[in-house]
């Protein structure tokens, strides 16, 4: 009679600890969409859904927060405008493309097209520069320099 006391209660315990847990914020596939448009703000540089760090003190609560606003109907815009309002832009992982912002979107296409420019300029200033003017070698000091040439090749034999 004891032992089966205590074996209901170990089962009791446990499930009152399963459903204090909650639902599992990963498990849900909305959850883990949004979470990879997140930027976990713990340093790692990953997304809230693909942080490894174990207990993390920014993805954990973000996921949680995040399961709770699904379950609770709302749009994907008005989540994203909770997390911006709390953290500001540097939560998103794409920033919008808007005032400096855009400035970050554009940049790398502007300095492509500058690299290309330069590396054209450097190419055709180089094509059209002249060849260096010169006297034309005396012809005397060609045929001494000939005949030394040809002395050394029948000694290398």
């Amino acid at each position: 009679m004891r032992r089966r006391f205590k074996t209901i209660l170990l089962i009791l315990a446990t499930a009152a600890l399963m459903l204090g847990q909650g639902g599992i914020p990963l498990e849900n596939p909305r959850v883990r969409r949004l979470g990879e448009q997140l930027a976990c703000l713990c340093g790692c540089g990953s997304s809230v859904t693909s942080c490894n760090m174990l207990h993390c003190h920014f993805s954990d609560p973000a996921r949680q927060k995040l399961l709770s606003m699904v379950n609770a109907g709302m749009p994907d815009a008005a989540i994203f405008e909770a997390f911006v309002k709390e953290y500001g832009t540097r939560v998103l992982l794409k920033p919008p493309a808007e005032g400096f912002n855009l400035l970050g979107w554009v940049m790398p296409f502007i300095a492509l097209a500058f690299g290309f420019v330069v590396v054209w300029k450097f190419i055709q200033y180089f094509r059209r520069a002249p060849a260096p003017a010169g006297a034309a070698p005396d012809p005397a000091v060609l045929a001494r320099y000939q005949e030394r040439i040809d002395r050394d090749l029948e000694n290398l034999d």
